[in-house]
């Protein structure tokens, strides 16, 4: 089982202490969606093409992979006119390449709502040849867009009606567990049935229904949220792809902070696999 965090959950942290904690904690990998003020991974100064060959070696060092550069493009969102579309191809070429170099299996992306100037099935088709276009790309690489269970297309029969309109293999899935179970209200196997054989990495994370039903974050376990018997089921299937711990402290900072989470979220899931 490979362990990555996201760096949502050090948004005060340079890079240097996020290698340090990656490697001292015993992780795998590290996501990484943004450093410091800086949320757009091309505008990161350690992934600018003056440093990221320098970069890539302090991380192949410490033992430490990419496990995903995360992004901000939204593929349907973008669909409301060809500029935009556009736009978000160029921007998703460019997070590829940063993939590329760093060795990371996949960029995310988002979907985004469906834009009030279209019909959904007009959105749906522009998104997936959006997601064409930019899996040609990724493929030659060597690298997965993963499209991610959030916004409007956070229920997984939803994400897949516009992965299987792609129909490309570099255009795949990131299985975030939380959002589809706490905000669709989708069983593991539900989420299985649409998603499995498309999911090239994972978000972990739990919380505990409020009153609202809506659901605050906690440290893995002390939740509702059945991620064990996800990652039993993700398991059985022969899924090879990083777990990663999206400790969202970046959007709630009132969260603990990442020299408590991070080490509990490695803890936490060692002895669940002691029961796999």
């Amino acid at each position: 089982m490979k362990l990555a965090f996201s760096t949502l959950g050090c948004p005060e942290w340079t890079f240097d202490q996020i290698l340090d904690a990656a490697q001292r904690l015993g992780y795998d990998g590290i996501e990484f969606r943004g450093i410091l003020d800086q949320l757009d991974l091309v505008n990161v100064p350690e992934f600018s093409p003056a440093q990221i060959a320098a970069t890539r070696k302090r991380l192949d060092d410490a033992g430490v992979r990419v496990a995903c550069m995360s992004s901000s493009i939204c593929v349907v969102a973008s669909t409301k006119s060809e500029v935009d579309r556009f736009q978000a191809i160029e921007h998703a070429k460019r997070y590829i390449e940063l993939a590329k170099e760093m060795g990371a299996p996949c960029i995310r992306l988002f979907s985004g709502d469906v834009p009030a100037t279209l019909e959904r099935d007009a959105a749906l088709d522009r998104a997936a040849d959006s997601l064409r276009k930019i899996g040609d790309y990724a493929a030659e690489r060597g690298v997965i867009a993963a499209v991610e269970t959030h916004d409007a297309f956070v229920r997984s029969e939803q994400l897949m009606e516009m992965i299987r309109l792609a129909h490309h293999p570099a255009a795949q899935v990131l299985w975030d567990i939380h959002n589809p179970y706490r905000e669709a209200g989708e069983t593991i196997a539900h989420s299985l049935h649409y998603l499995g054989g498309h999911i090239a990495s994972t978000h972990v994370k739990d919380s505990l229904a409020g009153p609202e039903g809506d659901g605050s974050y906690v440290l893995l376990g002390r939740g509702d949220v059945p991620v064990l018997d996800a990652i039993r089921a993700l398991t059985k299937a022969g899924y090879d792809g990083f777990y990663t711990l999206e400790w969202e402290r970046r959007w709630v900072p009132q969260l603990d902070p990442p020299e408590i989470a991070f080490p509990q979220y490695v803890e936490q899931m060692k002895a669940w696999m002691t029961q796999l």
